[in-house]
């Protein structure tokens, strides 16, 4: 993985490092909140848009096959998709006690670990998990559907 350094100077706004966060700590629910946006789509589907008369016996109904469409056109399902690949992958690329921080930090709903104890349990300072997760957000933006 690549980051920042004094040779590669990338600078995010704090609210662009608040975004990142927000997306990062979305992550263990990408599964739920894709879910939901399917039903989203289907319980939308489901309204009968036939005001006033009757469908033809000779049309053909593609119900199915339109509802398969919409929900693989979804732009929210495509960001869903996206920011899960990109995220897996920036984390495999991590070493153990990185990814550690970062699981810590953002994916850990209750009981949320202080920096110190973060670091004790990832055996590395205080002042590393501050800047490794700095430098993982640095990484991580620019690739995600924000």
């Amino acid at each position: 993985m690549s980051v920042a350094t004094r040779n590669n100077p990338i600078v995010l706004t704090d609210s662009e490092v608040r975004e990142a966060e927000y997306v990062l700590s979305q992550y263990p629910y990408f599964s739920v909140l894709e879910k939901r946006r399917r039903e989203e789509i289907q319980e939308a589907k489901e309204i009968d848009e036939n005001v006033g008369g009757g469908r033809s016996s000779s049309a053909a109904n593609h119900g199915h096959e339109s509802a398969v469409i919409k929900v693989s056109d979804d732009e929210v399902i495509k960001s869903i998709n996206h920011n899960r690949k990109t995220i897996e992958s920036a984390l495999s690329e991590l070493e153990p006690f990185q990814k550690k921080i970062i699981e810590m930090t953002y994916f850990q709903r209750f009981n949320k670990p202080d920096a110190e104890r973060i670091a004790t349990v990832a055996n590395v300072g205080r002042t590393t998990v501050f800047r490794f997760r700095r430098e993982f957000i640095t990484y991580i933006y620019p690739r995600l559907n924000l």
